[in-house]
């Protein structure tokens, strides 16, 4: 359902699933859309494969992201 969500808004064109729990005893889940737009090389990988400059200055901003968080909301409640 949030896959679904994520792709509805961004426009991705295909989501990639990260799950993990290994070192706590929690599901801890990565939901990353992923785009035709990125090159090969980063986007056959995960999203760890781009480089610190680009996961730095593409990092999460509450305030930047804020309208992207009610459209995923909104989107999601559809779901419901």
């Amino acid at each position: 359902m949030v896959g679904d969500a994520i792709l509805e808004v961004t426009g991705a064109y295909r989501i990639n699933y990260f799950m993990g729990g290994n070192s706590e005893p929690v599901l801890h889940a990565h939901i990353v859309p992923r785009y035709l737009s990125e090159p090969d090389v980063f986007r056959k990988g995960g999203p760890w494969s781009y480089p610190d400059s680009f996961k730095e200055s593409n990092s999460f901003d509450f305030e930047r992201d804020r309208s992207l968080i009610g459209e995923i909301g909104l989107a999601i409640q559809k779901r419901l």
